[in-house]
């Protein structure tokens, strides 16, 4: 399965994709089925509450249609609750000449004369495409209730929508002539999603009613034409010989269908998608890079050691140089021994400095400690948990000598 997104989300070639799929279908004869199916619905998939199910099955067969085209392809959404404009607010992206195309010309009999559309004789309002129906108020209201009975009262704003952009799309019998139908419906089929989602486990939360008593094919259990092969309302039609048990109980999870980008996993966007490819290009060393993943595990790191690693400038200086013996840096061992050992000193006191100390206040030193414990720096409150500064404590204690001295 893949991802349902807003139409202002898809990329170009997305775009384009999804509108050469339905100018595919229509030229190879499978799209006017659509048309003639809901036609013929009337109250079977409208007034009701199989109108969510009917419809979540009806463009989900769609939207397998335009797949055996183009895999690539998912039904967008239309979110008519507000504008749909690009980022500069310079034109409508649903409204744009390469997608859906743009309002009714009321000079030519309110055709659409724009976009990839325009030849198949469609009509609709000549409307403001900076506008939107609007009616998110009363969408809220309806996602906030607990019985399904309440909450599928979003066919109506989903009717002020139909009824905004008009001409074929203001009619049951013609709406699917409109392309603007199947964006229309998938956003009321995520919003039932949403409404499932926000609801499950809660207390007095009732998920589809009636179980039964209800009209035919409106029950939870009931099949729904025109795939059950049965004569209501109208005889099957010659495009679906073969009977298919579809329920209203089948369609609760939206997740059967198709994932939606605003509440499943599946729709978010890899770290690797979100990052300028630039960076992804040259995120690893080459060295780290150029190993698998096998090789790259903690006991298959380079053996060289990290030094090996760094810039060499960083560890051209890494030892000072009073702690190097013949040009030659020492190791750990020998590290060890000048920090902790008595037996060598490594720094002389300057001799202008030693006329001046007083032989008694020392006596008591350890020879291999060069700095009096009350001349030390106090660095247990230091910011930062680094190594003691050899050189700053002798400046300090040159300082407090010249102190002294004076």
């Amino acid at each position: 399965m893949g991802c349902r997104k807003n139409l202002t989300k898809l990329t170009l070639a997305e775009r384009t994709a999804f509108v050469n799929a339905v100018v595919a279908l229509k030229a190879a004869g499978g799209y006017q089925k659509y048309v003639d199916i809901h036609n013929n619905a009337g109250s079977h998939g409208h007034g009701g509450p199989a109108f969510l199910p009917w419809h979540r099955e009806f463009i989900r067969r769609f939207e397998l249609d335009l797949q055996a085209i183009d895999s690539s392809v998912n039904l967008p959404y239309w979110d008519w609750t507000v504008e749909n404009l690009n980022i500069a607010g310079t034109d409508s992206l649903i409204w744009a000449n390469d997608f859906l195309g743009g309002p009714g010309d009321p000079a030519n009999n309110f055709l659409v004369t724009t976009g990839p559309f325009a030849a198949w004789g469609i009509r609709r309002n000549n409307f403001n495409k900076f506008q939107s129906p609007g009616g998110g108020g009363q969408i809220t209201t309806l996602k906030a209730q607990l019985r399904y009975a309440d909450f599928r009262g979003v066919e109506s704003p989903h009717g002020g929508a139909h009824v905004w952009v008009g001409g074929d799309m203001g009619s049951v019998p013609t709406a699917v002539r409109d392309p603007t139908f199947f964006l229309l419906h998938c956003n009321v089929d995520r919003l039932w999603a949403e409404w499932t989602r926000d609801h499950t486990g809660q207390a007095g939360w009732v998920q589809y009613e009636p179980t039964s008593g209800g009209q035919q094919g409106h029950n939870l259990n009931d099949t729904m034409w025109p795939w059950n092969g049965t004569n209501v309302p109208v005889p099957v039609p010659p495009w679906n010989t073969t009977p298919e048990n579809v329920h209203p109980v089948d369609l609760l999870d939206h997740r059967v269908v198709n994932f939606y980008d605003t509440i499943d996993p599946e729709c978010a966007p890899k770290l690797k998608d979100r990052l300028p490819k630039e960076l992804v290009k040259d995120r690893f060393p080459k060295e780290f890079k150029e190993r698998s993943p096998k090789e790259t595990g903690k006991d298959n790191l380079p053996k060289e050691g990290t030094k090996d690693r760094l810039p060499k400038e960083l560890v051209k200086e890494r030892f000072p140089k009073e702690i190097k013996e013949g040009g030659k840096e020492r190791g750990p061992k020998e590290l060890k021994d000048i920090r902790e050992g008595p037996q060598k000193r490594v720094f002389e006191v300057d001799p202008k400095i030693s006329e001046r100390i007083d032989p008694e206040r020392f006596q008591d030193i350890d020879p291999g400690v060069f700095i009096s414990p009350e001349l030390r720096p106090d660095l247990s409150g230091a910011a930062f948990g680094f190594d003691r500064d050899i050189g700053s404590e002798i400046d300090e204690l040159r300082r407090r000598l010249d102190d002294l001295g004076g």
